[in-house]
């Protein structure tokens, strides 16, 4: 991030200083034509480092640490799962929904557009399938996903994917929204695979 904002004011800053040492600034605006052209290309380098600005700031991974680590990751995936948009998520035992974590999941469920992948049924999980979730159940207490995931759209173009992990010293959630990303088509595999395998179980 750091470096990106330096790249893009240094290229700035050396477009303006051309601009400057090219010659008596009144001759070089002695046009309406050559101020057009100046500006614009002005224009242009500002709203191209604010783009990059922008766009590496929304690639940051989120960390999440501190007293109020809990509370502000809960936000996060509330605010996520609360979109119009299909989930699938990748959770353990969903001891972590609570609040309007719980009640954006039992709506998502309503409209068919939230599918789980757990090691084994919950209560919770039942009670969403009962409203309309999907779920896939594909292993036991031994057995359990190392990853945490919400693969949103999937098999779409607009499809991205929040990956929770730890690190030292805080919870990090990574989204991926690019198809350019291996990581996509990763998660993606794995859902297709889990569903493959658990048809498979249920038609023995």
């Amino acid at each position: 991030m750091v470096r990106t904002v330096i790249t893009q004011l240094a290229l700035l800053g050396a477009l303006i200083l051309g601009v400057i040492l090219a010659g008596d600034l009144d001759e070089i605006f002695s046009s309406a034509l050559n101020t057009g052209l100046i500006l614009g290309t002005l224009a242009l380098a500002i709203v191209a480092a604010i783009w990059e600005i922008v766009g590496a700031t929304r690639g940051r991974p989120h960390k999440y640490k501190g007293r109020r680590r809990d509370e502000k990751i809960l936000k996060y995936m509330t605010r996520l799962l609360s979109s119009e948009e299909q989930c699938v998520m990748s959770s353990n035992d969903l001891s972590w929904v609570k609040g309007k974590a719980r009640t954006a999941l039992f709506t998502k469920a309503k409209k068919e557009s939230l599918t789980l992948l757990m090691p084994k049924p919950t209560q919770l999980s039942q009670e969403l399938e009962k409203q309309g979730a999907t779920a896939f159940y594909y292993g036991d207490d031994d057995y359990k996903f190392r990853s945490r995931f919400t693969l949103v759209n999937p098999d779409r173009s607009d499809a991205r994917v929040a990956i929770g992990y730890g690190t030292s010293d805080a919870h990090v959630i990574r989204v991926i929204q690019t198809k350019d990303d291996p990581a996509i088509h990763l998660v993606e595999d794995l859902f297709s695979l889990l569903k493959r395998s658990s048809r498979s179980e249920a038609a023995k």
